[in-house]
């Protein structure tokens, strides 16, 4: 029997939505709780790190969107089907929160100017983004059944859907050099279980 989970995080994608969309994934029912920023500070002392994302798991609450992540994986059989599988999806998640890491900082990092932000989430779009873009690309292309890793859907390609919401929002003809990503992407809006999630989640900004 599958535990009680509940899903705590903003109204947005950010740090929550691999979460989201790996439970979906497996198949498994959980309360999808959405904080409001406003309810956040009276909210903040009673989260496990004083952060959000966080899992309630059969009422035990715990926190850090990664390790949840490959939590959930591992359970339900998205981590790899063998150690070198799980090796090449955790390198894949390195890639990306590196990424992901890049860009909170260009938004929050209270050392710099409105202007230096701006500029340094300009140079993610145009030169990160690109970067993780073509490393991937090539995987794919090396790649039997279109996947990241071996021959099914795993945490990485997942992970790789997420986070490329960032350029597919903010750019034109993001694929244009990229045509198995295009593919990829098409794959994992296609599985039969996102597919159901993707067309109802709130349209959020990130």
């Amino acid at each position: 029997m599958s535990p009680k989970y509940k899903l705590v995080y903003f109204n947005l994608r950010g740090r929550g939505e691999i979460l989201r969309l790996l439970l979906h994934a497996a198949g498994v029912h959980f309360e999808d709780q959405r904080v409001e920023f406003a309810q956040w500070p009276a909210l903040k002392s009673n989260t496990p790190d004083g952060t959000l994302p966080y899992l309630s798991i059969d009422g035990k609450d715990y926190g850090e969107s990664m390790p949840l992540a490959r939590y959930i994986a591992k359970k339900y059989n998205l981590a790899g089907k063998n150690e070198i599988e799980q090796l090449s999806a955790d390198i894949i998640l390195n890639y990306i929160d590196d990424i992901r890491n890049a860009m909170g900082r260009a938004r929050n990092d209270t050392m710099l100017t409105d202007a230096q932000k701006k500029e340094a989430d300009a140079k993610i779009k145009t030169e990160e983004f690109p970067k993780l873009m073509t490393k991937l690309e090539k995987r794919l292309k090396e790649s039997k059944s279109g996947y990241l890793v071996g021959d099914g859907l795993t945490i990485a390609d997942i992970a790789v859907f997420d986070v490329m919401e960032v350029p597919v929002r903010s750019t034109p003809n993001v694929f244009e050099k990229f045509p198995n990503l295009c593919e990829h992407r098409k794959k994992i809006q296609s599985n039969s279980k996102l597919a159901k999630y993707l067309p109802t989640r709130p349209d959020t900004e990130i």
